[in-house]
């Protein structure tokens, strides 16, 4: 008989984390604009593991993340703090030993009604694996438009349809401009490398 599984040990929620995507955690203390962050997710900003769970300055942290997506983040940091409840975010990070990653914080900032203060505390999920996979996905269908439309075109020349053919070769024109776009995307090899198509 096969006994079910548990989750008694701090290794086996770890596992089940990892399968997750849950790369670390946050807090943040929204009065001192600082963030503590666990070693994995500080490792995949490029920083040092024991400075960044004493806390590092938001701007440190912003430094970390794709230029196109700074002021996002600052203004969903800010707006959380704010008023406090749920917060989730998704971010790019700038290119380091781990590569450029898509990262999702997801937590929840509670808001001191006294004093004003606020402190967010979350989880840090790494969808850099989600979208390659969705990419590869889309390649696929497009390849498979692809060979569904050559294959039409044929039958539209058996029919002598000028009109039919004219536009059986426009879908071809717009399904060549999709699979283009995949000659450009890089492909991950590993965690930090890419390949690029030619």
């Amino acid at each position: 008989m096969t006994q079910a599984p548990t989750l008694h040990s701090n290794d086996e929620l770890r596992a089940v984390l990892d399968a997750s995507g849950v790369v670390g955690a946050w807090v943040h203390d929204h009065w001192a604009g600082r963030l503590a962050l666990s070693g994995d997710f500080a490792g995949l900003l490029g920083l040092d593991p024991e400075v960044a769970a004493a806390g590092v300055s938001i701007v440190t942290f912003l430094d970390r993340t794709h230029p196109d997506d700074r002021a996002r983040i600052e203004s969903c940091l800010h707006a959380a703090g704010e008023v406090g409840g749920p917060i989730e975010a998704e971010f790019r990070t700038l290119e380091s030993g781990a590569g450029a990653r898509k990262l999702l914080i997801r937590g929840r900032v509670e808001r001191n009604p006294v004093d004003g203060t606020a402190q967010g505390r979350g989880i840090v999920i790494d969808l850099t694996e989600n979208r390659s996979a969705d990419l590869r996905q889309a390649e696929r269908l497009v390849n498979r438009m692809a060979e569904h439309v050559i294959a039409l075109r044929a039958l539209a020349d058996g029919l002598g349809q000028a009109n039919l053919t004219k536009l059986v070769d426009g879908l071809m024109i717009e399904i060549g401009f999709e699979l283009a776009k995949f000659l450009h995307q890089p492909r991950p090899l590993g965690p930090g490398r890419t390949e690029r198509h030619h």
